[in-house]
């Protein structure tokens, strides 16, 4: 897509860079307008690159992102019966519970005297570059983050700066009923999701949308357990145990395995804060996994798989293979890295039993996908 365009409208832009088979172009004029085309509600939408999709109505937003796995899915042949609407929720709005804006390498200015050096813009970067773009407020994200965004703001543009460098900044809200904000990336904050505290150091990852996060959850326990007989989970890259303590109470004994350190120790501080006995985490690369749960019963254990962006490693999808649980639940961030593995674990044996994607992040191209596949019996 030409960024600003709806697929289907009329439209004059300017080509800037050419591909063998694509080129890249900046909208210049509409001249016929979908019906689908709405005024976005940030007065700069058109060139942060926060969002991309705020001249988009909602439903066509969720229709768009169905359509992207489905093509995700194509491309890498991967058969399958259908494709779940993309789930989501009415806040489309203030949803964000987590902020990290930029500012860049503080600069002589007018405002300056003897020398002074001030930040001359905090926000984000462009659509088009890496230049940061001036964000007085952002609204995607919640009213408690943009306050506490606002009076860091004034403070840093206000006052001379000693930095030498740019930086990242951090604004967290643990839940939408507090509004208290964190800015140190070290302090631990406790979030609820369906009744479960799980306590995490603010700079670490946690799903930032807490309207859609339990639907995600809700999903992907439902696809574990469907059908009553599964006794068994791994949870691989299970980061602070989310997905594995949610799941906890329908199995006899729970796995998590994850790289990071300081996650697992969170994972296991999680179990205990919710009285959790049968979950077993461990600090290792997700391949690591397979040695621990080699005495798990094929056919009745589910591995849950959560990757980074880049998908999972060879390596681990071999070793996923051999292994040959009876059901695989894989929650993604990236559809096309999803349907790279998922044409894999089709050719081990095993088929596309059911497609959710889901709109954690309105108003942005970004998509989480949760796809559950089953082993053939033959």
């Amino acid at each position: 897509m030409v960024p600003g365009v709806i697929p289907g409208e009329k439209v004059v832009v300017k080509i800037f860079r050419n591909f063998p088979n694509y080129s890249e172009a900046d909208l210049v004029e509409i001249l016929q307008a979908s019906p689908e085309r709405t005024v976005p509600p940030c007065p700069i939408a058109d060139a942060c690159g926060g969002c991309q999709w705020q001249h988009m109505s909602i439903p066509l937003q969720r229709e768009w992102k169905t359509r992207l796995v489905q093509e995700a899915l194509q491309q890498y042949g991967v058969a399958y019966d259908e494709i779940q609407p993309c789930l989501g929720t009415d806040e489309t709005l203030h949803y964000r519970s987590k902020l990290t804006p930029h500012y860049q390498q503080p600069a002589k200015s007018k405002r300056g005297v003897n020398n002074e050096k001030h930040v001359e813009a905090i926000g984000f970067q462009k659509q088009t570059s890496r230049q940061i773009i001036d964000v007085t407020e952002c609204l995607i994200a919640t009213p408690a983050v943009n306050a506490a965004y606002q009076a860091a703001r004034d403070k840093l543009l206000s006052e001379p700066s000693t930095k030498k460098k740019g930086a990242t900044l951090l604004f967290r809200q643990a839940n939408l009923d507090d509004d208290y904000v964190e800015s140190d990336h070290k302090v631990f904050l406790t979030t609820v999701v369906d009744g479960l505290k799980f306590t995490y150091r603010a700079g670490n990852f946690f799903q930032n949308n807490y309207y859609v996060l339990p639907l995600m959850v809700q999903q992907l326990v439902a696809q574990a357990i469907k059908g009553d007989q599964m006794t068994h989970l791994a949870d691989c890259y299970c980061g602070s145990g989310l997905f594995a303590l949610s799941a906890a109470k329908h199995f006899d004994r729970v796995v998590g395995i994850e790289v990071n350190d300081l996650a697992i120790e969170e994972a296991t501080s999680n179990a205990v804060a919710n009285s959790i006995s049968n979950v077993e985490f461990l600090s290792a690369s997700a391949e690591g996994i397979f040695k621990v749960i080699q005495d798990f019963p094929r056919e009745t254990s589910v591995v849950v798989v959560d990757p980074p962006r880049k998908g999972c490693s060879e390596e681990f999808l071999e070793q996923l293979y051999t292994f040959s649980p009876q059901r695989i639940v894989y929650m993604s961030c990236d559809p096309t890295t999803q349907a790279r593995d998922a044409a894999g674990i089709l050719k081990a044996g095993y088929g596309a039993t059911y497609i959710q994607p889901f709109d954690l992040f309105p108003q942005t191209r970004h998509i989480e996908c949760l796809m559950v596949f089953e082993r053939n019996r033959s």
